[in-house]
């Protein structure tokens, strides 16, 4: 009885932790008084990774317009650049990229499982690279099945 009670506490506790910290970019802090949201570097370098999931009926192509449509209209100013599938797990996901009118990127990547609608929001400054940390935080948010 106690080897159950004592993996089943083990079995909760890596659960947790394995769903705690499956949805940040590795290596990156949690924004205070945010919920599913991180940031890495400071000033004019930082950079944010947030999370989001929530009922959705539509297809990836119709979330595809709405994740459009949303950050146009949120972000007064924003060029689109292109929306190609997510090169880890095309068919199953996408990404968008705009021009923020402050000169920063903003990458939206997007997924629809099981009638969720899983989006992510990651800027950065625009001469930055793509942190890899956050490509793989997108990777598995994504792309696991």
């Amino acid at each position: 009885m106690k080897v159950c009670i004592a993996l089943t506490s083990l079995a909760l506790a890596l659960l947790e932790a394995c769903s705690s910290t499956s949805l940040a970019p590795k290596g990156w802090q949690p924004i205070p008084g945010a919920t599913d949201a991180w940031s890495s570097g400071s000033g004019a370098n930082a950079q944010e990774y947030r999370y989001s999931k929530s009922p959705f009926g539509g297809s990836l192509q119709d979330l595809a317009s709405s994740v459009t449509i949303d950050a146009l209209t949120r972000y007064r100013g924003a060029k689109f650049q292109r929306s190609t599938p997510f090169p880890p797990c095309p068919g199953a996901a996408g990404v968008a990229a705009f021009r923020l009118a402050n000169g920063r990127m903003l990458q939206e990547a997007f997924a629809v499982r099981d009638g969720q609608a899983i989006r992510i929001r990651y800027s950065r400054p625009a001469e930055a690279a793509l942190d890899p940390a956050a490509v793989q935080a997108m990777q598995t948010a994504l792309c696991t099945l």
